[in-house]
């Protein structure tokens, strides 16, 4: 197990994690997963129509 670099695909900061925790799209914060439309977490308004 190693420490690598990456870099945010929102804002491109500098994250260090191990080498096998490394995925296809990293982000350095919540904030940057929801400006990046990749948040699935909800309470969706859409949702509930009636």
């Amino acid at each position: 197990m190693e420490l690598v670099k990456v870099y945010c695909e929102n804002c491109g900061s500098e994250i260090i994690v191990y080498d096998t925790h490394v995925k296809k799209h990293m982000y350095c914060t919540i904030h940057c997963l929801e400006s990046a439309g990749g948040s699935s977490s909800g309470g969706g308004s859409e949702s509930a129509s009636a």
